[in-house]
């Protein structure tokens, strides 16, 4: 329910948050402000599966990425993210993109891919993980909180 403002209002939250909790593992400046961008990133991919700026971000990455595959010719790689990439014009909106497991598998996926293209990143791929998931909490929360919230209050 709330625009793209509304979401990444709530992705700048959940990245406070998670800040917060892994204060103590004294972050670097590249995990914070990495962890700022896919909060972010994290706050709007959920609502790829329809016409949004999520979904405009989502599309420009993708093709980065698909460019760099091409270029370092991994094929396999190029041909799994692509087919991936048809997957939020398959189904319908607040269907599986709202899906807290499947956001978890999502972060949990990208991170393996990336991994295995830049093996010396891995403590800063996994908090980038966090982040990212994070904000896409943020996204399902707002969208299931406040879709309730409107019925309580329209029906009555």
């Amino acid at each position: 329910m709330p625009s793209y403002k509304g979401h990444l209002a709530g992705g700048v939250a959940a990245y406070v948050v998670v800040l917060q909790a892994i204060k103590y593992l004294e972050p670097n400046i590249h995990i914070i402000i990495q962890g700022f961008l896919f909060c972010l990133l994290g706050s709007l991919f959920p609502d790829i599966d329809t016409k949004s700026k999520g979904q405009k971000v989502f599309y420009l990455l993708l093709l980065l990425f698909l460019i760099y595959c091409l270029v370092m010719q991994r094929w396999n790689l190029f041909v799994v993210v692509s087919l991936l990439g048809i997957l939020p014009m398959l189904v319908r909106h607040r269907g599986l993109f709202h899906e807290i497991w499947f956001l978890f598998f999502i972060a949990l996926f990208s991170t393996i891919i990336i991994k295995s293209l830049q093996s010396n990143y891995e403590h800063l791929l996994l908090a980038n993980s966090w982040f990212f998931f994070a904000g896409c909490l943020s996204h399902v929360f707002l969208d299931r909180f406040l879709t309730k919230l409107k019925r309580t209050f329209y029906y009555k």
